[in-house]
């Protein structure tokens, strides 16, 4: 038996990424618990624009310099809080409280929420030079894109790194924090998370997905993950060497089949192919 054999490839955890303020920038916590929508604090929260729509890194890329920190309290009768933190270290934090409702249009769902009435609405107003409410939605986990997980792994990034390097003048490496994943997984070979769609797996002890598509991207990826601001054209280097007529994809979606508690750490197994 050759060596490789016994040494069989472990797929792990090597970050997690939330967003309490979608497209703010992302926290990295050790341990989350996932539910059927999704991690628990990931986009909690949502900005709208003066005509009521959704604002993202699309429309405003320096978005992704403001930190935002989700402030559960358990222990008290008073509503969660937020804490934003901009880029000259200003801070901003207070309860959150519910004013009107409101609907907004997320990736063609009607997701009902409630402005947040507080300070930081005028603060990044000033921000981004332009009128923003921040809303949260009715029930937690409704403000993803298409689907409550998202996944690539390092080996992916490393292969685009790599063609970066070869067609561009670009000499760093393209992180994870570019792709905004909910999970990044080291051991994988290049773009395998591609062959798990319609399979199952399992991260750590609990939590099963069912992955179900491939993650379409779109212009953020081609923004700094520090400052917002474009810096290289990664979908043309994807489409460059994974060609489809349809969109860019990167990485995948999925479903959450059971829930469960997942750490920085735990292993990956593929419990059922796709296919």
């Amino acid at each position: 038996m050759h060596l490789d054999q016994h040494m069989a490839r472990i797929i792990t955890v090597k970050a997690i990424y939330t967003a309490p303020v979608k497209s703010l920038a992302l926290q990295q916590p050790e341990k989350v618990h996932v539910g059927f929508r999704g991690i628990d604090v990931d986009r909690r929260l949502y900005l709208i624009n003066a005509e009521g729509k959704l604002l993202t890194q699309r429309q405003s890329g320096r978005l992704v310099q403001v930190k935002a920190e989700y402030l559960i309290e358990p222990e008290s009768l008073e509503s969660d809080s937020l804490r934003l933190t901009f880029p000259n270290r200003d801070t901003c934090q207070g309860p959150i409280t519910q004013g009107k409702g409101i609907v907004t249009m997320i990736w063609g769902r009607r997701v009902k929420g409630h402005l947040v009435n507080g300070v930081w609405n005028e603060a990044l107003s000033q921000f981004c030079g332009e009128p923003v409410q921040i809303v949260t939605s009715d029930d937690a986990g409704q403000a993803f894109d298409e689907f409550p997980v998202s996944i690539v792994s390092e080996a992916s990034l490393q292969r685009l790194t790599e063609e970066a390097s070869i067609q561009t003048n670009f000499r760093g490496n393209l992180t994870g924090t570019r792709f905004r994943p909910n999970f990044l997984l080291g051991g994988c070979h290049p773009h395998e998370e591609d062959s798990w769609l319609s399979g199952v797996i399992q991260v750590g002890d609990d939590l099963r997905l069912k992955p179900v598509t491939l993650d379409p991207r779109c212009s953020i990826i081609t923004q700094n993950p520090t400052t917002g601001e474009r810096d290289i054209d990664t979908l043309r280097l994807i489409l460059s060497y994974r060609p489809s007529p349809r969109n860019t994809y990167f990485g995948i979606y999925a479903i959450v089949e059971n829930p469960g508690m997942v750490s920085v750490g735990d292993e990956v197994k593929v419990i059922r192919s796709g296919g």
